[in-house]
């Protein structure tokens, strides 16, 4: 490998680290990274995905090229998505920054990326990605991981402006337990911090679509974080089926799985299999909360 191929394989590792990957996927990416940087081919693949990714920065509305769009559907893992996303991180944190934004905080805004590589590993068993739809709105710049929970800006249909919340799961990088005052703290955090950084798009309600919203998950699981973040939300008619999501979120398999196969170690195990089962359902739900619920939540 020569010095300058090595010099950016180090960069990109660098990148990687700061926004949380784990050891055993430091450990694979810098082989793949010399791999797909020393073909050419592959390098400039990379390189439109990499341009496709700078046009949507600054964009919340995730309205500009999909990155993703032509590729050829190959299972390679989606190393090259992994890659692109990697390299075009820092100009990510640029756009925070000039928008007020810490520099550290603005790089643990992109941490997401290693937790969706380690779910990869999870999932598959092996180093990859397979999330890179999802990240396509990370990468916008108007995302932040604050405290416990997750928010990005998003346009709802009619035009409206919400801080739409997401949970990341537990056990990844500094992501405890769901308890009231974790919840509490990140909602008023990241009230102050969007209307603060992001004050040309103002918002007035927290909004969150997920299985985690249900009743019946409430229902199953009686005085648990769970229900009481559940019992938060003012949910709406809307009513998705859920069972893939819940299966995917509590044990990290995708389609297909056997129920009576599924662990049942933790009580919210012993529910989803349970319910799944006897041939009952989950249901994704909708549902908002004002931002002046919480201390520092005037928009």
């Amino acid at each position: 490998m020569g010095n300058d191929l090595q010099d950016v394989v180090a960069t990109v590792v660098g990148h990687a680290r700061r926004l949380s990957f784990r050891e055993a996927d430091l450990l694979d990416l810098a082989p793949v990274a010399a791999d797909v940087l020393a073909d050419a081919g592959r390098s400039a693949e990379l390189a439109e995905c990499g341009e496709r990714l700078r046009a949507g920065i600054g964009r919340p509305a995730v309205d500009g090229p999909d990155p993703w769009a032509d590729r050829p559907d190959v299972s390679d893992d989606g190393l090259l998505p992994l890659l692109a996303l990697l390299v075009v991180a820092p100009e990510v944190v640029a756009y925070q920054v000039g928008r007020g934004v810490a520099e550290e905080q603005a790089w643990r805004n992109l941490a997401d990326l290693g937790q969706q590589v380690w779910v990869h590993r999870l999932v598959h068993g092996r180093f990859g990605l397979h999330n890179q739809g999802w990240l396509r709105i990370v990468w916008s710049g108007a995302f932040a991981w604050i405290g416990r929970l997750q928010f990005n800006l998003q346009r709802l249909r009619g035009g409206e402006w919400v801080l739409s919340t997401h949970i990341p799961r537990r056990g990844s990088e500094g992501s405890g337990a769901l308890t009231p005052e974790a919840v509490d703290e990140s909602f008023a955090q990241a009230a102050r911090y969007y209307a603060e950084h992001f004050p040309d798009l103002p918002t007035t309600d927290f909004w969150c679509r997920s299985w985690l919203l249900a009743p019946e998950l409430a229902a199953a699981l009686p005085g648990s974080n769970i229900a009481a973040f559940q019992q938060r939300w003012d949910i709406d008619d809307q009513v998705d089926d859920g069972d893939d999501d819940a299966v995917y979120f509590t044990f990290a398999r995708r389609p297909p799985y056997d129920p009576r196969r599924l662990p049942r170690t933790t009580r919210l195990e012993r529910a989803v299999a349970s319910r799944l089962e006897l041939g009952e359902h989950w249901t994704i739900r909708r549902g908002r909360i004002a931002q002046t619920s919480f201390s520092g939540g005037q928009p």
